[in-house]
């Protein structure tokens, strides 16, 4: 039987270990150095040896792998968890009741039953992560200025924001609309408003907030889901509007832009700088995932993230990782996923190279083996243990 008295010790070390986490993540570009390769390392250790502390399935599944803490050598070693356990298994460290959200997946062809659920014990270490990302990876990609960040607290960075993904009220499990309440709570002007309701995206809304602000000076930004945008660009073009928004406004669409291929993303982007006059390199694609706390960002072909946030590229049978520029599984390591699984195993099929990731698709039809495999194998071992937590 597990040790109780061990498992509280694995929540006192986490919240530690959170604590240390956020402010590594608020103040990473800050200092130089503090992202190496093995710092990366000896935090996946720490964080690994208390999930399989106290995290029962994860800790089952690490036994029936026979992968003991002292075998993990760094972040690549971690047993990755695929995405489809989380329909199955609360993945969290401690009582699952004792979560503070949960976020489901959008997927619902299973039944509401079927989608998978992360369970998030520290919203403000998701936040923490997020709102570093969105500084860095979005802000200063639009303006253009990344050689000298502003401090993360800094109010100069406030902008009237549009979003397109309805308010954390309306979805109260998307991790999406979590998101988008984080970031206009935090960079948002007063002015920033959702553009949709629970029936749906209030088009005119959204023209009107355009129009508004190509006739004003300040920067904007517009969130929102890639198909959203594709379909209000079509509807700006059919009704002839075209603005120009001011000089560092950006657009983020969000998603690997499923739906859309290349080709229909250029124009989308040919689009957004006709109806609206943001250029291509100021709309910033968003790839993120319910079970990941951490986002890249940049464009299907070139993905960036933080240095808290890993990828690798697996071989579809074997889980081997691939060379440089090889499409197999996308597996990720996330360390703002410290309540729950860091290494995540996905059903997305990209290349790896130098640390930036080429989404290339989801995989066709049936699972890739590898992730079948993994899947039988945690949930053979959740049956197995459920009289040896």
């Amino acid at each position: 039987m597990a040790n109780p008295a061990a498992a509280e010790d694995a929540l006192a070390a986490l919240d530690v270990l959170s604590e240390e986490l956020k402010q590594a993540f608020r103040h990473w570009e800050e200092s130089a150095g503090a992202w190496s390769d093995e710092r990366v390392d000896e935090l996946a250790r720490r964080a690994f040896a208390l999930q399989r502390a106290g995290n029962a399935p994860y800790r089952r599944y690490c036994r029936r792998l026979g992968v003991e803490c002292d075998q993990v050598g760094g972040w690549r070693e971690v047993p990755a968890v695929p995405t489809a356990a989380f329909r199955e298994i609360s993945l969290v460290v401690g009582d699952p009741g004792d979560a503070a959200l949960e976020f489901r997946t959008s997927g619902t062809s299973r039944g509401e039953s079927r989608r998978g659920r992360h369970r998030v014990r520290d919203p403000e270490l998701y936040r923490s992560s997020l709102e570093a990302s969105f500084f860095r990876f979005v802000l200063h990609r639009a303006t253009g200025d990344v050689a000298a960040p502003l401090p993360i607290g800094d109010t100069a960075t406030r902008l009237p924001i549009g979003s397109f993904v309805p308010s954390f009220a309306d979805a109260p499990h998307s991790s999406l609309s979590w998101m988008a309440d984080a970031v206009i709570g935090r960079f948002g002007a007063p002015s920033s408003r959702f553009l949709t309701a629970p029936d749906g995206v209030h088009w005119q809304d959204a023209k009107r907030f355009a129009a508004t602000a190509a006739s004003g000076e300040e920067a904007v930004g517009l969130f929102g889901t890639t198909l959203a945008f594709d379909e209000w660009t079509r509807r700006l073009e059919a009704a002839g509007f075209g603005v120009e928004l001011p000089a560092g406004s950006f657009v983020m669409d969000t998603g690997g832009s499923k739906g859309l291929k290349t080709s229909a993303r250029e124009d989308l982007l040919e689009r957004i700088q006709r109806c609206l006059g943001v250029p291509p390199d100021a709309v910033v694609n968003e790839f993120g995932m319910t079970e990941l706390l951490s986002q890249r960002y940049g464009s299907p072909a070139a993905l960036v993230g933080p240095p808290w946030l890993r990828s690798r590229a697996l071989d579809p049978v074997t889980l081997e990782e691939l060379p440089d520029g090889e499409v197999g599984v996308l597996a990720h390591f996330d360390l703002a996923n410290a309540w729950s699984v860091c290494s995540v195993l996905t059903e997305d099929l990209g290349a790896v190279e130098d640390g930036v990731v080429r989404w290339v698709g989801r995989a066709q039809g049936s699972p890739p083996r590898g992730c079948s495999l993994a899947t039988e194998e945690l949930l053979r071992s959740q049956e197995a243990g459920r009289a040896d937590p």
